[in-house]
């Protein structure tokens, strides 16, 4: 299997792989190990003259270690060196079941992207770059971290003058952020009439009044959006353009222009919500660059990669950058430098486009389920498969009734908030596909649910 020839200076075989060679290394070490080959207590090179013993990178071999360490194959002392420990048994580690599945929180499915944040943390342990980023650094974010991002925004159509670039904690602090400039407590803004429920949260906690605009399966109507801004007076609009959440919508080129012409004819602002541009293999074009001088435009890493590093960007007009670093500086001083240094590396490496298409891949796997399932009931797909589908109420079902039905099979769905009073053919439900641990879990609660919808109205609380 492998060239052993003492108790340090074990090489692994690496064969031919489409696979990252980090992980190669780690099939390899698991393989000797389980084969006996590598006893509890074998000491590897360090990480340096393993690199040179095999011609790798000295990052490349740190991922190894540390996803060998994560799974745990081998355990690392201070002063002494990286040994191979005794393999634990699947049950000692494996996470209970879940009771329920929730198909309310919109999160992308993991694609392992959990191995390769540990393996860029574990590099930047060993290369020596930590104690840099442990400081008070500029509120904005640092140079280096925001140039790369506005290269990776580059390269779906997103252009950005680094300048006027912003780190924030996650896309929810750069709503709040936009929002402070443009409004004031009290004031109405204008959203879609299904909205995101970070909007919500956002009304609730700085006082903002929301009003719904009415809109079609291409997203926001223009002529509604046109009456909204002459009756209530409102000089800001919040969307999300592409793969709407809730409804998934996906606004037309020619719809875009129609809505910045709007936008431009009131005087008034957009903060434009873009999380889900990856998921385009060709990605719209942001309404945030037909009116640059009146837009916020503002993404995050929260669904290409995961929730936890909480790192976004945004981008505001010149004449917000001053005001903007003051509210970042207001509001928590600065991103983590450490899990911005973390989103910079993976893309400079090639890994956060990798995790772009395993996402995309992940994607269509789960809506091709769900249509299978459920087709009869979901709104058609667009043109870009997401991370949620809508879910209109059948004639003769009540939202309430479903909800609970669902929750007495095992199975959390939740409707969204609507800003103002809807007719009943327009409610539904928001289905997130992501959140399921395999599509194997996916496939049995989306069955769960078609049972529910096939069958009679039932609703007891006893």
């Amino acid at each position: 299997m492998s060239q052993v020839s003492s108790s340090v200076d074990w090489l692994p075989k690496l064969t031919e792989t489409d696979g990252p060679l980090y992980l190669a290394f780690v099939q390899a070490l698991e393989s000797d190990v389980q084969s006996g080959v590598l006893k509890p207590g074998t000491r590897l090179l360090p990480q340096r003259d393993m690199a040179n013993q095999l011609g790798l990178s000295v990052g490349t071999i740190s991922r190894a270690y540390a996803e060998a360490e994560a799974r745990g194959l081998i355990s690392g002392e201070v002063g002494r060196g990286t040994f191979v420990q005794r393999r634990r048994l699947p049950a000692d580690t494996k996470p209970p079941a879940p009771s329920t599945l929730n198909l309310a929180l919109n999160v992308p499915p993991a694609t392992g992207e959990d191995e390769l944040i540990a393996a860029v943390l574990s590099e930047i342990l060993t290369d020596g770059a930590l104690n840099p980023l442990l400081g008070y650094l500029p509120h904005q974010g640092l140079a280096s971290h925001r140039d790369i991002i506005a290269r990776w925004l580059s390269a779906f159509g997103v252009g950005a003058d680094v300048s006027n670039l912003f780190v924030t904690h996650g896309g929810q602090h750069a709503l709040s952020i936009a929002l402070n400039m443009v409004a004031a407590p009290k004031d109405m803004v204008l959203t879609e009439r299904f909205t995101y429920s970070g909007m919500i949260a956002l009304s609730a906690q700085n006082g903002y009044r929301l009003h719904g605009v009415d809109g079609d399966s291409d997203g926001l109507l223009p002529d509604a959006l046109d009456r909204a801004f002459a009756d209530t007076g409102a000089r800001v609009i919040f969307a999300m353009p592409s793969l709407q959440t809730p409804m998934g919508t996906v606004m037309t080129a020619a719809r875009r222009r129609e809505i910045a012409d709007v936008v431009a004819r009131h005087d008034a602002f957009f903060i434009e919500d873009d999380v889900y541009a990856f998921l385009f293999a060709s990605p719209p074009q942001p309404i945030s660059s037909l009116i640059p001088d009146r837009s916020f435009y503002v993404t995050s890493f929260a669904k290409c990669l995961a929730p936890g590093l909480r790192i976004g960007a945004m981008i505001a007009p010149e004449r917000f950058r001053d005001r903007c670093i003051n509210a970042v500086r207001a509001t928590g001083w600065m991103a983590s430098p450490i899990m911005a240094e973390v989103v910079a590396r993976l893309i400079h490496s090639g890994d956060m486009l990798r995790q772009v298409h395993a996402k995309r891949a992940a994607a269509a796997r789960r809506n091709a389920i769900a249509d299978r399932i459920l087709g009869a009931w979901l709104t058609p797909m667009t043109e870009a498969p997401g991370f949620h589908r809508w879910l209109p109420i059948p004639p003769g079902r009540t939202l309430i009734a479903l909800v609970t039905q669902a929750a007495q099979a095992g199975i959390t769905i939740a409707p969204p908030g609507a800003l103002q009073q809807v007719d009943r053919g327009t409610l539904g439900i928001r289905l997130c596909l992501g959140y399921a641990a395999t599509d194997a879990i996916l496939e049995k609660a989306l069955l769960d649910l078609r049972q529910i919808l096939e069958s009679a109205e039932a609703i007891s609380f006893v």
